[in-house]
């Protein structure tokens, strides 16, 4: 019989605990009525509203307005209170985070899909509705030349399936070098992937026109899918380069390592573009005009790119922030630091952004909209830069990103101003349905108030658990291997020292035999 590992079990049990205590406060169903008050109501569709109300039905908002009013259905739960400041739920226009895997090991894999990666139980989505994000874009990370497809997910639920909100939505691509690759061999790499591409698409065409149905006999003896709009062709669309008589095809035939990069192509995937400098912006650009995705180009930009605002500006393509708000530099001459606050530049510029909590520094957007109007950045354009923004750079500026009838129920609550560092998330609403509400967050209560959540603490004889004289013996283990390792340490560091002596010394003798 295989028996777990004691401290694995712990951890177990204590994300089960955690995930049933967010989950278990969501007892009115999209389907139900849900009545939010508040005494501030921040729309970020006009003018705050005092004393305010939010009425959802089915998933969306169907009214939202003062108290007075807005009537209260009989038959609708009510939550929040006078003391609550309602706010639409954070946006995070990228991330890569939440995945068991950020990266993979091949160049170019648009046939992947991060929905395979994605954990729905990754402490990342925990600290979503902590921090008030209800709407997450989540992309392959950017060591890659053209990585998976992403897909935008709600961070709540059990299974993917619950979570997602658009699969297959946007690919990864990346102009800043992957690890192991020079700048030039990065864009000879994105070059070559769409080059291979219009060789393929070539190929698969004057094999049709010599003999005709060879790709639909091919793609049924590998067993693809054929079915309804796959089984025929239609021509190429997109505004770049096209190949003639691709209609000839049935797209289903199409091979799928192929098939992604030329929806790209045609405008059907939005690019998530990463730049890690200003130079990589001008060659991310370069790409997405020669093969027509421009118009369909987000540019995941790091702080040393503001340099290239201007290129962005007259591209016209919206750009995230995924590094430090400020780039600070040395000026080789004089030594002196030199800062550089990036979201200043890029409102100067023109350049439409949204902010990312994707940097070492916090995963809080609230934190980085707070940094923000500390730099000096207007407070309505900070908030959009996690609201309304990132909401019309996925596309989804109707459905979420403001508080406003026809949107959907996505609310938080928090206990004062949204961007103030004394404010606490208390409750969290997806599409209607309450998923966070922090008096049951049982891990904040263990990290902040110390207090052990049920039936996670380790096993002991005491409470004579079956599992108590194994997990002894690995503290044992532990400790005992933990000192062990520090003496062969000492070892180690002794016999490099004495070989460094004895280094020391043969250099002096030979330097001696040279006199």
């Amino acid at each position: 019989m295989n028996h777990s590992h004691p401290r694995s079990l712990v951890r177990a049990v204590l994300r089960t605990a955690v995930l049933g205590a967010l989950a278990a406060h969501g007892s009115a169903g999209a389907e139900g009525k849900l009545v939010i008050e508040a005494g501030r109501v921040v729309t970020q569709a006009g003018a705050d509203i005092e004393d305010g109300r939010i009425v959802i039905d089915g998933g969306r908002i169907v009214a939202v307005g003062k108290a007075s009013d807005v009537e209260k259905p009989w038959d609708a739960v009510v939550l929040g209170g006078k003391d609550f400041v309602a706010f639409p739920g954070f946006v995070e226009a990228h991330t890569s985070q939440g995945m068991d895997r950020a990266n993979e090991n091949i160049d170019v894999a648009p046939f992947l899909d991060i929905r395979d990666s994605i954990d729905p139980v990754a402490y990342y989505f925990e600290d979503c509705l902590r921090y008030g994000v209800t709407t997450v874009n989540v992309q392959q990370g950017a060591n890659c030349v053209v990585g998976g497809r992403g897909m935008i997910v709600r961070p709540t639920g059990l299974t993917v399936e619950e979570m997602t909100v658009r699969p297959a939505f946007g690919l990864k691509l990346s102009a800043e070098p992957k690890s192991g690759k020079s700048r030039a061999t990065q864009m000879q790499a994105l070059r070559f992937a769409f080059d291979d591409l219009r060789a393929y698409l070539e190929d698969l065409v004057e094999k049709e026109r010599d003999e005709r149905g060879h790709a639909k006999r091919e793609a049924l003896f590998q067993g693809r899918d054929l079915e309804e709009e796959k089984a025929s062709g239609r021509p190429m669309g997109g505004t770049a380069w096209k190949i003639e008589g691709l209609e000839l095809i049935p797209r289903g035939a199409l091979d799928e390592k192929y098939a992604p990069l030329l929806e790209l192509v045609e405008g059907g995937h939005a690019a998530f573009f990463h730049c890690g400098d200003a130079l990589d912006v001008a060659h991310a650009l370069e790409i997405a005009r020669a093969n027509g995705f421009l118009a369909r180009t987000t540019l995941v930009i790091e702080e040393g790119c503001w340099k290239a605002a201007d290129l962005m500006a007259e591209a016209g393509v919206p750009v995230v922030l995924d590094g430090p708000l400020v780039e600070v530099r040395r000026d080789p001459i004089t030594g002196d630091e030199e800062e550089t606050f990036v979201p200043g530049v890029l409102q100067e510029k023109g350049v439409r952004f949204a902010l990312s909590s994707e940097n070492l520094n916090t995963r809080a957007p609230a934190f980085q909209a707070a940094l923000a109007i500390g730099h000096g950045l207007d407070r309505q354009v900070a908030l959009d830069a996690v609201t309304r923004i990132p909401a019309e750079i996925l596309g989804m500026g109707n459905e979420v990103g403001s508080l406003e009838v026809g949107k959907l129920g996505n609310v938080v609550l928090f206990s004062g101003d949204p961007l103030s560092v004394t404010s606490w998330v208390e409750h969290v609403v997806i599409e209607g349905r309450p998923v966070y509400e922090r008096a049951k967050d049982v891990r904040n209560k263990h990290l902040l108030e110390g207090k052990q959540p049920a039936n996670t603490a380790p096993p002991t004889k005491a409470t004579g658990d079956e599992h108590a004289d194994e997990a002894e013996h690995e503290a044992k283990d532990e400790k005992e291997g933990g000192a062990k390792k520090d003496e062969s340490d000492d070892e180690k560091e002794k016999d490099e020292k004495k070989e460094e002596k004895k280094d020391e010394k043969d250099g002096d003798g030979h330097r001696g035999s040279a006199r």
